[in-house]
């Protein structure tokens, strides 16, 4: 699989998201959605209606627990209309939950554990005792799927040695090997890439991203 990832455009990581409420819509409303039309205008919509910085680097960082009050002050349906003008749902069902609710869940989990900051998330991360029972917890909230959401949230909070087994990762995967692969498998394989190429995780998932888009 390296012999085919070494003709793609990896790059280093440029931009961020410089709060943590931007990674958590980011992570919930990427999953089954065009990412240009959908997702990253509903991320700077919030910002925008917030008041913050879109990017790092930002003078102060907004708390995820103030993400948590903005929400349940308007409401899931209200803000999801007049917000951030998105009222896509966790699936492809007129009861399911929207998006704004998981994210809202995502914010309230990781707010209830300590999680405020990008700061607290990388502290998080670095902690494996902390981090089991708030997976467990973020892993119980509607639309999870594979994983590939909370994999993907944790690329976003900063962690490099993630990948978001998505759709995308695993098209090009079974493109170039010619038969199914599953998502424990495509993480597997991209990382044990990313390591025959002197490059992280993230790069190379960015990478195949980026090559699946324009396909």
């Amino acid at each position: 699989m390296a012999d085919r990832a070494v003709h793609l455009a990896r790059e280093p990581r440029t931009r961020r998201w410089a709060h943590t409420s931007l990674c958590v819509l980011d992570a919930v409303f990427s999953i089954n959605a065009d990412y240009d039309r959908h997702t990253a205008p509903t991320c700077h919509r919030y910002a925008t209606w917030a008041g913050i910085t879109s990017y790092l680097p930002a003078p102060d960082e907004q708390p995820l627990s103030q993400f948590v009050t903005h929400v349940r002050a308007a409401g899931v349906e209200a803000f999801s209309e007049q917000v951030l003008r998105n009222r896509q749902r966790t699936r492809a069902h007129h009861a399911a939950p929207r998006k704004t609710e998981a994210a809202l869940q995502y914010a309230e989990t990781l707010a209830s554990h300590g999680v405020n900051t990008l700061a607290d998330a990388d502290a998080l991360l670095a902690d494996a005792d902390r981090l089991k029972p708030v997976e467990h917890a973020l892993a119980g909230i509607p639309g999870h799927g594979s994983g590939a959401r909370l994999s993907y949230l944790w690329m976003l909070v900063g962690a490099d040695d993630r990948i978001k087994p998505d759709r995308m990762i695993l098209r090009w995967l079974e493109g170039v090997l010619h038969r199914p692969v599953t998502t424990p498998e495509a993480t597997r394989l991209v990382k044990e890439a990313a390591t025959q190429l002197g490059c992280t995780p993230w790069e190379l998932d960015h990478a195949i991203w980026n090559a699946q888009r324009k396909a």
